[in-house]
């Protein structure tokens, strides 16, 4: 009886300790979910739409909680660096796309190979150029969750009154000249094409659209010296005076076009969205015009997600997601909210994308139809420095005080002596 009893009391005591979450081994509670911080730069309606996306991801995935904090982008950077100098790294963050040769240097992020591998993702869906700038040595570092590139924005109002038909745009170099002269009108204070000819990164980001275009290359293909001393180079180079000697661009500020005082500029995805509530003109879009002999190219920008180095259980968490995140449902929902290209073909070809675009933002169409054809800035940590470099060299011709040939073989210089 005394056994019976004892075992009753002993059977009690167990289920009690249970209910309490306590067993004889220790913890047996409901795990706790796995905390991650995620930073990145995004905020207004891309801010709000990525919160909307955590909160949804944590709410279906309630072993991880993932916190999403706005970190902004200039401080982002440096905050990365001094997180990888002295601790207290994020578990994940998303960074704009020229910042990934440094942090793949640093030993601070961690190689995703695998992690794709064992989850079967289709690294053949996104783009190609995109994912090279994540890849080092045959690592995989991040992936691109956002895009965009440059096309051709047209001034409708200045077109139609200047004979031209903005439903025709121009398609070569020849056609773009010809119009910009004609829609030119000095009298009147317009441009027919605005260039971006101060020197630092926007002039280097707009000229190796031309570059490429001509079939040329920033940096050779091991990206160790200058590949622009070229005659593709000159070509570009050349065309760029030739807008300006022939009329159709008067050397000037930026923002001309935004003002109605420029009857083409070429520009970003991102300002479809601004000029669709701000322009005070009716305007259009177009796929950028190529040399007769030439081929389509834009350049790109955008941002890309990936792990900081940290434990297994971490990683394999950040990972999942990073994959969901980056999936095409998802990736179709973003690119609808917050107006980035899409990165993935699968995404850019979808039948319910592709009547969305019509529908809400139809001149959003050359730039999801040129992505294919987009180039990214050569991976290089010190490509700020060699696009400094690049465009004062090149603004120095745009302004007749060095010929073509001397300011492209200044710049040639400058930059391999950064690049060694």
């Amino acid at each position: 009886m005394k056994r019976i009893v004892l075992t009753l009391i002993v059977t009690v005591l167990v289920a009690a300790f249970l209910l309490q979450g306590i067993g004889f081994s220790g913890e047996v509670r409901a795990q706790e979910p796995i905390k991650l911080t995620f930073w990145n730069y995004w905020d207004g309606k891309n801010g709000e739409v990525m919160q909307a996306l955590v909160d949804r991801y944590n709410a279906e995935h309630p072993e991880v909680e993932v916190e999403n904090v706005f970190i902004g982008w200039g401080e982002l950077l440096p905050k990365l660096q001094l997180a990888v100098a002295g601790g207290g790294t994020p578990d994940l963050a998303a960074a704009d796309m020229v910042w990934m040769p440094y942090l793949a240097n640093s030993g601070a992020l961690t190689p995703l190979n695998s992690f794709a591998e064992a989850s079967g993702t289709d690294l053949t869906d996104f783009y190609p150029a995109l994912l090279a700038v994540n890849t080092y040595d045959d690592q995989l570092y991040g992936l691109p969750v956002s895009t965009n590139n440059l096309e051709l924005f047209i001034n409708s109002e200045l077109f139609e009154a200047a004979g031209l038909d903005p439903a025709a745009p121009p398609a070569t170099w020849t056609e773009l000249q010809n119009a910009a002269v004609q829609c030119a009108n000095p009298d009147q204070g317009t441009i027919g094409i605005e260039l971006y000819t101060q020197p630092g990164e926007g002039l280097t980001w707009q000229f190796q659209v031309y570059l490429w275009q001509a079939g040329g290359d920033f940096l050779n293909e091991d990206q160790t010296a200058a590949a622009f001393n070229s005659e593709a180079g000159l070509q570009a180079l050349n065309y760029w005076l030739d807008l300006i000697d022939s009329g159709a661009y008067t050397l000037s500020d930026w923002g001309l076009f935004g003002q109605g005082q420029a009857c083409m500029v070429m520009d970003g995805s991102w300002m479809v969205g601004i000029w669709s509530e701000s322009a005070p003109f009716e305007w259009t879009t177009a796929a950028m015009p190529a040399p007769e002999d030439g081929e389509s190219a834009t350049n790109m920008g955008g941002e890309h997600i990936f792990i900081m180095a940290g434990d297994e259980a971490r990683q394999q968490a950040a990972w999942d997601f990073i994959n969901w995140f980056t999936s095409p449902e998802i990736q179709l929902e973003w690119d609808q909210e917050t107006g980035f290209m899409p990165v993935r073909n699968s995404v850019a070809t979808n039948e319910d994308y592709r009547a969305w675009v019509n529908e809400t933002e139809p001149r959003l169409l050359p730039f999801v139809e040129m992505q294919q054809n987009a180039h990214n800035r050569p991976p290089v940590e010190q490509y700020a420095e060699l696009s400094d470099a690049f465009s004062a060299a090149i603004e120095r011709a745009l302004y007749g005080q060095v010929s073509p040939e001397a300011a492209l073989a200044e710049a040639e210089a400058a930059v391999n002596k950064l690049l060694q």
